[in-house]
This record gives C-alpha cells, structure tokens and sequence, in this order.
C-alpha cells in the first residue's frame, strides 16, 4: 500500500472545501424545523385517512348487521316492525340510518346507514359522514 505525504501549505483546491463547508454550517439547524412540520402533517393526514377508512368498515357492518335484523323481521312470523329492527341496530352501534326499504312480508330489503367520520383533515375536506348500503333477502331453507 502506498501513502503519500503532502508537505507544504493547502492548495487552492483545499482552501475552497474548506470555505464551502465552512458556509453549510448550521444549514441542519434552518432545515429542521421544516423537516418536523411536514413530518407531522404527514401524520395527521396518516390518521385521518385511517379514521376514515375504520368509519366506512363500521358504517358496512352496521348496514350489513341492519339488513340482516330487518330481513328477520320481515318474516311473517315476526311481530317486529323491520324498520325499527333496523333502526335500534344501527342507533345501538353509533349509526345513523338515511333509509330502509322493508315492509313486512317483503322477501328483501335494503338499508342505508352513515357513521361520522372522526378526524381534522378529512372532515374539513367535507367528509364530514360516510354512507354505506347493504341488502338482505330472506329465502325458505333448503331441504336436504
């Protein structure tokens, strides 16, 4: 291996790295600030969007659980209104329902539900509710 010795003083090279690095001092410092800001609202943006996708998957399952609760109740054998079946599954899990088509005696229904979406950003964008649908159709079993 081979070392080379530089004697004398620094070349005209060395003088200008020295100045440029000596000029980027305290860069790091001015950054930082900016560096934090758009971190954070990164994040906040991370966990709206996450709120809102937790929103639409309760608001799914309380319509899917509506459904199913006003489809049971259709049948002729039940005593209890389908809407107010839906209604007490949907106000029971923090829904709102906007609509239900079921009648008693009626094969199938649908349900509308919304659920507040929580958050900053997302609802200041006007998402301030999301909305789900889901249908049930109630058939006679088949025999085996």
């Amino acid at each position: 291996m081979s070392h080379v010795e530089r004697r004398g003083p620094p070349g005209p090279s060395t003088r200008r790295m020295r100045r440029v690095v000596d000029d980027e001092a305290g860069t790091a410092s001015l950054l930082m600030p900016g560096v934090l800001w758009i971190t954070i609202v990164i994040a906040i943006v991370l966990i709206d969007v996450g709120g809102y996708l937790v929103a639409a998957a309760r608001a799914q399952t309380l319509a899917d659980s509506a459904a199913l609760a006003a489809a049971s109740a259709s049948h002729p054998s039940e005593r209890t209104d389908p809407t107010r079946a839906a209604r007490q599954v949907v106000e029971t899990g923090g829904g709102r329902m906007e609509s239900c088509r079921c009648r008693r005696r009626m094969p199938g229904v649908t349900v509308e539900v919304s659920v507040e979406v929580p958050g900053v950003m997302v609802p200041a964008l006007g998402a301030t509710r999301v909305r789900a649908t889901a249908s049930a159709v109630l058939t006679q079993p088949h025999p085996e």
